[in-house]
């Protein structure tokens, strides 16, 4: 949300379906203890984390109107072997019909991400026309335009988006309130919007252009 926000609610409103796919949804049944991550947002296991952060993601979706696919895959903070083709089956499933698919693509210093996107990039096309994004907060952390990482193809634009989708964006984030707070909070998202609004929006690369 923190990084397509606007964008999600602008292509909502205009007739679009749009669908929110977290691969590293966790498992809701697990008893596991919490990662390092998911203890310093407050939960005690695997479980009650996933259970809380999937409420919190259904609120964030409603409010801009796309909705939430969730794949219980864990991620890096739980040593679990991965099974990289499980995961891009379950990937290319859940994007089933789609137009547009958008992946991480800068500055990808978030492990999964980078590990994610390498996996999509990779391998059988997924049927769909594919773009990068800038992630948040991380991109506004860099105080810099967007890069090529992962391809040299990539030509970064801008999205605008209307001021009314800003603030829809800021509630949808607001929304996640146990992984807004270890982010950075009220300060992270306020570096978010100063960062797309000195760009002109939120930042995407387009991978046929």
């Amino acid at each position: 949300m923190l990084s397509l926000g606007a964008s999600i609610t602008a292509a909502a409103r205009n007739g679009a379906a749009v669908r929110v796919v977290t691969v590293f949804a966790g498992d809701s049944t697990s008893t596991s203890a919490a990662g390092r991550w998911d203890a310093l947002s407050g939960f005690v296991s695997e479980g009650e984390a996933a259970r809380a952060r999937a409420g919190e993601d259904d609120n964030a979706c409603r409010i801009v109107g796309a909705e939430p696919v969730r794949l219980p895959f864990p991620d890096r903070q739980y040593p679990v072997e991965r099974d990289a083709a499980e995961i891009r089956r379950a990937v290319v499933e859940a994007l089933t019909g789609s137009e547009v698919v958008l992946i991480p693509g800068y500055p990808l210093r978030h492990e999964d991400h980078l590990w994610l996107a390498r996996l999509l990039l990779d391998g059988e096309p997924l049927g769909a026309r594919l773009a990068l994004y800038a992630e948040q907060p991380y991109a506004a952390q860099t105080k810099a335009a967007p890069t090529a990482m992962l391809t040299s193809e990539a030509r970064w634009i801008t999205l605008s988006a209307a001021p009314t989708d800003q603030v829809v964006k800021l509630r949808a984030c607001r929304a996640y309130r146990s992984q807004i707070e270890p982010l950075g909070g009220l300060r992270a998202m306020l570096g978010v919007l100063a960062y797309e609004a000195g760009r002109g929006g939120e930042s995407i690369a387009w991978l046929d252009s």
